[in-house]
């Protein structure tokens, strides 16, 4: 702003109503620039406000287990738990999420047993003892290899279930160990009834030897092996066999999961 010096006419009085005028002009303006300075110096100083960051939940970092649909475990720590899913750091170090129709059971806030590399390797003892029967019925075994070998896996397996038995949450892991050589295992006594002068081709649905066979695998009735109600013994075998390399399958996919997760 640029202010005007007016001489003062000739034979004005000095304090003339227009000189008082402009002097008091020139105050207010001073003092309206002054308060303006004030405030400027007072806004610079006030601190500026900011928006808290929203409430953390004390849950987050917590152990959590997660079991999926499919029957798979997963552990972790938690990230986020909202309507859209789960999201956790996986046992790799690494930020996933799972969507809450894929869960089956959330478990948090409990520690979770660590899987070590000493459990990972007898499971795999234990399962290389089941893989070494599916290895033997793809070729043309004898009876006595058969028996030997499921002999084998039951020592192998049972002394690997009773050194973890206090293992709860790997229930399921232990529950498929035991479907596969139990599978195996039946087919034993229906093998030997193919053994000697009295061997059978073929069986009844009410044989001791297939009621158990049938209560595994119902599905078995809806196959053309059913024959009026009757079973060829062969046939029966190769199918129980097919189903339990199928079990076996899903049983290293087990272990894989679980070898990842190792201490």
């Amino acid at each position: 702003m640029t202010y005007a010096w007016r001489r003062r006419p000739a034979g004005q009085a000095p304090g003339h109503p227009a000189g008082r005028w402009l002097w008091w002009g020139l105050a207010f303006v001073l003092s309206l620039s002054l308060v303006a300075s004030v405030e400027v110096a007072a806004q610079r100083r006030k601190p500026s406000r900011r928006t808290p960051p929203p409430p953390v939940s004390p849950m987050v970092g917590k152990d959590i287990r997660i079991k999926r649909m499919d029957g798979l475990e997963i552990v972790g720590k938690l990230v986020k738990l909202d309507l859209q899913g789960i999201t956790y750091i996986n046992a790799g170090g690494e930020q996933a999420t799972i969507a809450l129709e894929n869960v089956a059971v959330l478990t948090l806030g409990e520690p979770v047993k660590r899987i070590d590399q000493r459990f990972v390797s007898d499971a795999r003892q234990a399962v290389d003892a089941l893989s070494r029967i599916n290895t033997l019925v793809n070729g043309n075994p004898t009876f006595s290899q058969y028996d030997g070998l499921v002999v084998d896996a039951r020592v192998a397996v049972e002394s690997f279930l009773a050194k973890y038995n206090d293992y709860e949450e790997q229930t399921d892991f232990f529950d498929s160990l035991r479907s596969v050589l139990r599978s195996y295992e039946l087919v034993r006594p229906l093998w030997a009834t193919m053994q000697g002068a009295d061997r059978r081709i073929s069986l009844t649905e009410s044989a001791p030897e297939l009621i158990p066979i049938l209560r595994m695998y119902p599905d078995l009735r809806a196959t053309e092996y059913n024959q009026n109600g009757r079973y060829p013994t062969d046939k029966v075998i190769a199918y129980v066999w097919n189903r339990t390399a199928q079990r076996l399958r899903s049983v290293r996919a087990q272990l894989d999961q679980l070898a990842s997760k190792a201490t």
